[in-house]
């Protein structure tokens, strides 16, 4: 009956030890995962970064346009006044 009982204890002896070194791996694997997310979230946020300076920079562009049509309008009107 000993010898029943000490296998039974190796053999849950050695599920635990498995799960244990399989839950180390899947430890490892998600503080890689996590890492990689990291790198990507910087990453994303860098992007988004540039693309609020690219919306500043349309913006400021869109702005001289109205400005450079208001200016072409102005011209237009005075030589208009001298066109026979």
């Amino acid at each position: 009956m000993h010898i029943v009982l000490s296998i039974l204890a190796l053999v849950g002896a050695a599920i635990c030890l498995y799960i244990t070194v399989k839950c180390f791996m899947l430890h490892s694997q998600i503080e890689a995962f996590h890492a990689s997310s990291l790198r990507y979230l910087e990453e994303i946020q860098e992007v988004n970064k540039e693309l609020d300076e690219a919306e500043e920079n349309l913006q400021a562009l869109n702005h001289a346009i109205e400005l450079t049509n208001k200016i072409a309008v102005k011209i237009k009107t005075f030589l208009d006044k001298f066109s026979f």
